[in-house]
């Protein structure tokens, strides 16, 4: 299966249209545009767009302008980037009173609690978007921007949220996942990464060991509706010395505990097959 979300600068129009005769090319567009500036791209210019995806100057231009308009662009010197209103058409797809609204508290909670920094994010395509945190009291401490996407692979959210999604869901991301080596910790491939995702839905939490940068270390834990679907991930990131291994099971227990009560406002009732999300006393 083609890796869609990290072939952003590739034109599958084509292709795409073959399974769907419906699909508008305009509107594909705009979408492979917003893609690519989302995730290849900080920002770029119409020459550059164009070049990349082989469309016409006056196509992009049109698209472009359409999506300034609309507030989803915004143009700094001649190049566009994308805006936080995407942000939040993502956030009414969640829940009518939405994700963050109904995690604050608990963030705040478990800050408190461990006094490391908490985050949640959810999963578009093979990447975890982190969408909000609740930073640390300690001097040395870990921020995030929010929008930024971070490997599956990688990342404590991203293989919480894998380990509980439905087979087909999960083959297929497995399919795209590129098995980048960050440090020597990284999940070198598919069958050791299959094997660890067994493990995090015994345990009820996922870890990055030091896998994406070698001193931080994270414990995360998948947060479910109402379907026990894994529609986000409630996580803590610190350093290796305050977080080091003989802490995980702990911690991770304390994580999966405030992320059950956000499972709940989506209707959860914290009974799943399996142990994947029992507390543990």
């Amino acid at each position: 299966m083609p890796d869609k979300d990290s072939q952003a600068g590739q034109d599958s129009f084509s292709e795409d249209r073959k399974s769907n005769k419906y699909l508008i090319p305009n509107i594909a567009r705009a979408l492979k545009i917003l893609e690519y500036l989302a995730e290849d791209k900080n920002e770029a210019g119409i020459a550059e767009i164009s070049k990349e995806f082989g469309y016409p100057n006056n196509s992009v231009f049109r698209v472009i302008k359409s999506l300034e308009y609309y507030g989803y662009v915004e143009e700094n010197e001649r190049k566009y980037r994308i805006t936080s209103r995407l942000l939040s058409l993502g956030y009414s797809a969640m829940n009518n009173k939405g994700l963050v609204e109904n995690s604050t508290d608990v963030m705040h909670a478990l800050r408190d609690e461990i006094n490391e920094t908490v985050l949640i994010g959810t999963l578009i395509g093979n990447k975890v978007v982190i969408i909000e945190q609740c930073i640390s009291f300690h001097h040395i401490k870990f921020t995030a921007e929010i929008g930024v996407r971070v490997p599956i692979h990688t990342s404590a959210p991203g293989k919480a949220i894998l380990a509980h999604l439905p087979e087909d869901e999960q083959t297929g991301i497995f399919n795209q996942i590129t098995f980048v080596r960050y440090t020597n910790n990284t999940v070198p491939g598919m069958k050791a990464l299959k094997k660890e995702m067994a493990q995090v839905k015994e345990q009820g939490y996922a870890v990055d060991d030091g896998e994406e940068a070698g001193d931080v270390h994270c414990i995360g834990v998948p947060i479910f509706d109402y379907r026990n679907y894994p529609i986000a991930s409630l996580w803590i990131v610190g350093p290796d010395y305050r977080l080091p291994r003989e802490t995980f099971k702990n911690i991770g227990n304390i994580v999966q505990q405030h992320a059950l009560k956000i499972s709940a406002r989506f209707g959860h009732n914290g009974v799943e097959t399996g142990k994947s999300n029992r507390i543990r006393t």
